[in-house]
């Protein structure tokens, strides 16, 4: 369901993303959090969540030296992304926190912040989403291994044959929309928390596919991206590129993409970037209401799909089991068609719907019910890649 609230009751949140090479200091400005002020002016409670074993522990002396309770600052380590997703849900949800043991098990002391009160982080911090994106491929990985030996199974494939099968297996289309959709639904996990937060990235070259003499080849751009989920940038507010130039390897150096936030203007360059000077953010909507816009992205898709298996049934009568099978059967070949061509970039998009027409088949597809029409249209366009 829809929801809504008055402009002169939004309050801005901290919603960042910083990419970069080892060793530019994602880490150290994302640490930064500890030092900014709630609107009451007590000092935040900060929650980390490790993915780069150990990123951050070297920056806790530093801190506490400047003056921080280190009892503020809470640090999970976990490469687990269903396990970050978990926490934060009880941030969200003002769980308290348990002190966990040696094996990571939750204790029955309860984890207090500096008032001796039950820790409830004002911000996140996600240090290592590249780490979490790679678990998560691994954990697919697996996934298609088990799918290769059942059809290895099947096929009654034994020995050198049925193995050289399985450790051949790879990540299939569904897989990778898989992994992009947990990325996105990750990013609106973290707005819908109602916390500040930053999620830490390495980066990348942007590679694209482009058609030379006939054939699709990967090409790098020259641009630098975020490594691991695609397009976290899109949801967050304010999106910076940390780099050292050769020439003065000592100044870490900012590249702003983008600030909705409007602290800095995109393209600026900042020398030795501080997250304080997003402490305005906080200040400047300190007495409006805090509304949180919760991440409805899988009830959405749900709805969306309801909506559109009615739109392709229409008026039929849905008492007839044939008939609704067919129709359900119909409407699941429409889906895989639109994942795999939104998979695509725009120019192998492009050319998969030329490849349709020049076979006869129609590009419209979307209220098709010709089932074997539906799978020749899938086949055709998964040729595509």
């Amino acid at each position: 369901m829809a929801v809504a609230r008055q402009g002169n009751l939004v309050q801005s949140k901290i919603q960042m993303l910083v990419y970069g090479e080892p060793f530019t200091g994602k880490s150290t400005l994302a640490s930064q959090f500890a030092y900014m002020k709630r609107p009451d002016e007590k000092p935040f409670r900060v929650l980390f969540l490790d993915a780069e074993s150990g990123g951050l522990d070297d920056l806790m002396e530093d801190i506490q030296d400047n003056g921080i309770d280190l009892r503020n600052l809470y640090i999970v380590y976990t490469q687990s992304l269903a396990e970050v997703r978990e926490y934060i849900k009880k941030a969200k949800e003002k769980e308290d926190f348990y002190i966990l043991d040696e094996d990571g098990n939750e204790t029955d002391d309860i984890v207090l912040d500096a008032d001796g009160h039950p820790f409830r982080p004002d911000a996140i911090v996600i240090d290592g989403s590249s780490v979490l994106n790679l678990t998560t491929k691994h954990g697919l990985v697996e996934l298609s291994k088990r799918r290769a030996k059942v059809k290895a199974d099947k096929a009654g494939l034994l020995g050198d044959e049925k193995f050289v099968q399985i450790e051949n297996s790879f990540l299939e289309l569904r897989d990778y929309q898989v992994i992009n959709f947990k990325g996105q639904d990750l990013v609106l996990d973290l707005t819908g928390c109602g916390l500040h937060y930053i999620v830490t990235a390495r980066e990348t070259d942007e590679k694209v596919t482009q058609n030379i003499n006939g054939k699709d080849v990967t090409v790098t751009t020259g641009r630098k991206i975020p490594e691991g989920f695609k397009q976290m940038d899109y949801n967050v507010k304010t999106v910076l590129r940390l780099y050292r130039d050769q020439d003065d390897y000592e100044t870490v150096k900012a590249y702003v993409l983008k600030d909705r936030t409007k602290v800095h203007k995109p393209g600026e360059i900042i020398e030795d970037p501080s997250l304080i000077d997003w402490q305005a953010v906080i200040d400047k909507t300190a007495n409006r209401s805090d509304f949180v816009i919760n991440n409805n992205l899988s009830k959405a898709i749900n709805k969306e799909y309801e909506m559109a298996k009615k739109e392709v049934m229409g008026k039929e009568d849905e008492s007839k089991n044939d008939e609704q099978n067919s129709i359900n059967d119909a409407q699941e070949l429409i889906k895989q068609i639109d994942e795999k061509l939104n998979s695509l970039s725009p120019v192998n998009k492009s050319q998969a719907k030329k490849k349709v027409t020049s076979e006869g088949l129609p590009t419209n597809y979307k209220k098709l019910t010709d089932i074997d029409k539906l799978k020749e249209i899938l086949k055709v366009i998964s040729e595509v890649w």
